[in-house]
């Protein structure tokens, strides 16, 4: 009974949590829309990026909760979403009793700096926590609990750091912070900063380096699940290299927000093993066609620059040089394709590629052989070669 009891409590706490982020993230949402043409301080990203995030990671939390209760994952992805729906809504909130209509609304500057260090609830659990306990809800092994210790101390730090630093606050550069230290205290704070920060970041690292072990010792399901994960997560690292190339630049800034929003949608499929197994496909379609598509690329462009300067004396113009280039691009695709997904499958998925090989083999073998006993026989070493099985066999049916 008591168990039950715990259960229905667990899932009404979810529900709970899932709808408080879900409503915070839609009244953030709709002060967007009413204010599209109202002029306002750039921030990063775009507008209302919260009201699409938070309700991403509060339902994989959601689902994850329900089914597994006490997998510490599913609640740090449902107090992620919550906390990213609460900084949108604030942010929205604070903008218009400030800016867009100046004191119709109370409790900004409060609200604003709640906002301001209360972001740790989903920075923490989404650098820190996470990649520590995923995919069990539990750490490694044991010695590696003083590191979740670490983890959960980003919420106190980030509370020193940004709550109580003087000038404006963190989500609101327009408001400054009511709580900001002054004189000594403030020294005090500016002094601890670097050391804090440190601290934080290695925290961060060590995090990874915490998965990156799991990721080596696990077998099976496991890995599986988290090849999940560090496929989201390698999208996110090449989202940061493309938003820094880009000088920080707003198309690098949406697709960072894009790339984030993967890590909940991973983690859901992989703790709820739903199509589990499709993440292998998934990554040699991405390895393939991404080096595909960056071989054609560099053949369009440098084809356009060298048949340009070979045919300057001839043609006034660049248009043959894009035709042509086109066509050669075109042209190019299939055979590049091939190539590549032979050289993927070497080095990635060596088994796949034997087992490529030996049915190749045993092809060109059945089409000159006519003894039926020689033909069972290679049918049958083909099959343990590629399949391995634990036993087989081989039924004829009798004329």
């Amino acid at each position: 009974m008591a168990a039950l009891i715990s259960d229905g409590f667990t899932r009404r706490v979810a529900w709970a949590t899932w709808a408080a982020a879900v409503v915070l993230a839609e009244a953030g949402a709709a002060l967007v829309l009413v204010s599209l043409d109202a002029q306002i301080p750039d921030n990063w990203g775009f507008r209302g990026y919260s009201d699409i995030t938070a309700p991403a990671f509060a339902t994989a939390g959601l689902l994850i909760a329900r089914r597994q209760p006490r997998n510490a994952i599913g609640w740090l992805l449902l107090v992620a979403g919550l906390a990213t729906g609460f900084g949108g809504f604030v942010q929205e909130y604070a903008t218009r009793a400030v800016i867009i209509a100046p004191n119709s609304l109370p409790g900004a500057i409060a609200l604003a700096w709640i906002a301001s260090w209360s972001f740790a609830f989903f920075v923490g659990p989404l650098l820190t926590l996470i990649p520590q306990l995923f995919p069990t809800g539990r750490p490694l092994t044991r010695r590696w609990t003083p590191l979740v210790w670490c983890g959960a101390a980003f919420v106190p730090l980030v509370f020193f750091l940004f709550g109580l630093r003087p000038g404006p606050t963190e989500n609101a550069l327009f408001i400054e912070n009511p709580l900001g230290l002054r004189g000594a205290l403030a020294d005090a704070r500016a002094t601890l900063e670097a050391p804090l920060g440190a601290f934080m970041a290695i925290t961060v690292a060590a995090s990874g380096v915490a998965l990156a072990m799991r990721f080596q010792r696990a077998r099976g399901v496991e890995r599986q699940q988290l090849k999940w994960v560090a496929s989201s997560a390698g999208f996110c690292a090449l989202a940061f290299v493309a938003m820094l190339a880009s000088n920080t630049s707003k198309p690098g800034q949406v697709l960072m927000i894009a790339a984030f929003t993967t890590l909940p949608i991973a983690i859901g499929i992989a703790i709820l093993r739903y199509r589990l197994y499709d993440i292998d496909v998934l990554i040699n379609r991405a390895l393939v066609y991404g080096a595909t598509t960056g071989a054609i690329a560099i053949a369009f462009f440098g084809g356009i620059v060298v048949l340009q300067a070979l045919l300057r004396p001839l043609t006034s113009g660049s248009e043959f040089a894009v035709a042509a280039s086109t066509l050669i691009s075109f042209a190019l695709f299939q055979p590049l394709r091939r190539r590549i997904q032979g050289g993927v499958d070497r080095r990635f998925y060596r088994s796949r590629y034997d087992a490529g090989r030996t049915l190749d083999a045993f092809s060109l073998h059945l089409r000159d052989e006519v003894a039926l006993d020689a033909v069972r026989a290679d049918l049958l070493d083909a099959v343990r070669e590629t399949v391995q099985p634990v036993h087989v066999s081989l039924w004829l049916r009798a004329e």
